[in-house]
C-alpha cells in the first residue's frame, strides 16, 4: 500500500491512451461515462482489481464499494507542439529524423474502413522535440506543411482510493484501469446530459473501466466496450425497451452507423476516448437496460451500416420530426450532405415555404397529415411527431436568460 502521495510530471499524450481497437476480429470502444469528477462511487459483487497502467502495481478488493477520489491542487499545463510530417512506415519517419534530429517520431493507430471490413492501420507522425507555452509561439514556428496540437501535462496524480466497507484508504498514480470479475456499479452517472446534468443515476457496466485525468483536472470515468454491447447499450435510451421489433433494428443500425462515423472521423480523439455517453453522441448506460429484446434487435443486425459511395454515414436521428426535416447545413451551419436534406414525412410532396412566417406558424398550428403524427395512438409512437418541454416560471426565466442570444429578454406570455 502507498501511504504518501508521490509528486511528480505525468505528461498526458493520445498514444498513451487506448483508444477503439481490434481483438479477434472485435472491435473495442472506449466510452466516457462519468465527466469531469472530483469522486467516483462504485461498487462489485465480484473482486475488483485496480492497476495503475504505467507500472504493474495494483490493488485487489472483494465485495466491497469504493469511491475514487482526486486531489485538490491539480496544476493542468497546457503546451503546444509542431507536427512536421507524417509517413506510412516507421522506417520512413525514422530516416527522416537522422536529417533532422531535433525531431521525433509518434506512432498514431488509425482505424480503417474499406466499405466491408475494419482495420487498424498505423502511421508515424514527426514532431520537434521543442514544445511552447502559447499557439501564438508556436504558430511563430511553423512551415506551410506543418500542423501544431495542443497537449497538456499535470503534476500530483496519485488518487485517492477509499475501501468503503473497510475504511481504509489506498494510493494509485492516474491513469488507473479497473477490472472486475463481476459487473461494476457506477453512481452519480449524468443521466443524458454531461454538459448541464440535471439528473444523476445508477448505472451497471461491463468489468472494464479506466480512470485518467482530463484537461481541466478532473477525473474522467471510461468503459472499455465491446462494440456490439456498446450498441445494445445505447438502444434502450434513443427508442425504449418496448417498442417494435423493426424499429429497434432500425434504431440498432443507425446507432451503429452514427457511432462508427464519429470514432472514424475522431470526434473525441483529442479527449483520450472515442465516445460520449451523453446526447453529443449517444445515451448509453452500459448494460443497465439490456433485455433479450435489445440483445436480438442488435443480434439481427449485426454488422449492418448504413453506407453513402462506400463511406459509412453520419446517421443522426431525432426522438420526433415534426412532419419534416431540416437539412444538415441549416441544422448546424456546415457543409451540404447529400443523404442529409430536408424529407417531407407524407405521401406525395409538400411545397410549403417554412422560411415564411405565415406558413412556419400554420405547420406548427394545425396539425400535419404525416406518417409521424401519431397522437392518437398508445406507447412509445405517440411521441414522434412533436415534443414539449415543461418549465416553471421561474425555470422558464432562467432558461431565456442564460440562452436568449437575440437580445435582452423581457417576459412571456401565456397564449393557451
Amino acid at each position: 500500500m502507498r501511504t504518501l502521495l508521490i509528486l511528480f510530471i505525468c505528461i498526458f499524450t493520445l498514444t498513451a491512451l487506448n483508444s477503439a481497437e481490434i481483438i479477434n476480429d472485435m472491435l473495442y470502444v472506449d466510452v466516457e461515462i462519468v465527466p469531469n469528477a472530483n469522486t467516483i462511487e462504485l461498487s462489485s459483487s465480484g473482486t475488483i482489481i485496480i492497476t495503475e497502467e504505467d507500472s504493474p502495481f495494483q490493488l485487489e478488493f472483494s465485495k466491497t464499494s469504493l469511491s475514487i477520489q482526486i486531489p485538490d491542487g491539480i496544476e493542468i499545463v497546457p503546451f503546444w507542439r509542431i507536427g512536421i510530417k507524417k509517413f506510412a512506415s516507421e522506417k520512413e519517419a525514422n530516416a527522416f529524423i537522422l536529417t533532422f534530429p531535433e525531431c521525433y517520431v509518434q506512432e498514431i493507430p488509425l482505424i480503417s474502413f474499406d466499405g466491408k471490413h475494419f482495420s487498424i492501420e498505423k502511421e508515424f507522425a514527426v514532431y520537434l522535440n521543442n514544445s511552447f507555452s502559447s499557439y501564438e509561439e508556436a504558430k511563430l514556428n511553423t512551415e506551410i506543411d506543418s500542423w501544431i496540437e495542443e497537449d497538456y501535462e499535470y503534476s500530483y496524480c496519485d488518487l485517492l482510493i477509499y475501501d468503503v466497507d473497510k475504511q481504509k484508504d489506498y494510493y494509485l498514480r492516474a491513469p488507473i484501469r479497473i477490472e472486475s470479475s463481476a459487473p461494476v456499479i457506477v453512481n452519480n452517472v449524468p443521466r443524458s446530459n454531461f454538459w448541464n446534468p440535471s439528473e444523476y443515476v445508477t448505472r451497471e457496466y461491463e468489468s472494464d473501466l479506466r480512470v485518467i485525468i482530463n484537461q481541466i483536472g478532473k477525473m474522467n470515468l471510461i468503459a472499455h466496450s465491446d462494440f456490439e454491447n456498446y450498441v445494445a447499450g445505447v438502444i434502450p435510451n434513443e427508442i425504449g425497451t418496448d417498442s417494435p421489433m423493426e424499429a429497434m433494428k432500425a434504431q440498432a443500425i443507425a446507432a451503429r452507423s452514427e457511432a462508427l462515423f464519429k470514432v472514424l472521423n475522431g470526434v473525441h480523439k483529442d479527449d483520450g476516448f472515442d465516445l460520449c455517453a451523453s446526447v453529443h453522441c449517444q445515451v448509453f448506460s452500459g448494460i443497465t437496460d439490456i433485455n433479450p429484446v435489445t440483445e436480438s434487435a442488435v443480434e439481427n443486425t449485426s454488422g449492418m451500416v448504413g453506407v453513402y459511395k462506400d463511406n459509412i454515414i453520419n446517421a443522426v436521428y431525432s426522438t420526433s420530426c415534426g412532419g419534416k426535416t431540416e437539412t444538415s447545413a441549416n441544422a448546424w451551419n456546415g457543409r451540404e450532405v447529400p443523404y442529409l436534406t430536408s424529407i417531407y414525412d407524407g405521401s406525395g410532396s409538400n411545397s410549403w415555404d417554412l422560411t415564411q412566417n405565415y406558413y412556419a406558424e400554420k405547420w406548427i398550428k394545425d396539425p400535419q397529415l404525416v406518417f409521424c403524427n401519431t397522437q392518437d395512438e398508445k406507447g412509445w409512437i405517440r411521441n414522434t411527431y412533436t415534443w414539449e418541454r415543461k418549465y416553471t416560471p421561474d425555470g422558464f426565466h432562467r432558461m431565456m436568460e442564460n440562452k436568449a442570444s437575440f437580445g435582452s429578454y423581457v417576459g412571456y406570455e401565456v397564449l393557451e
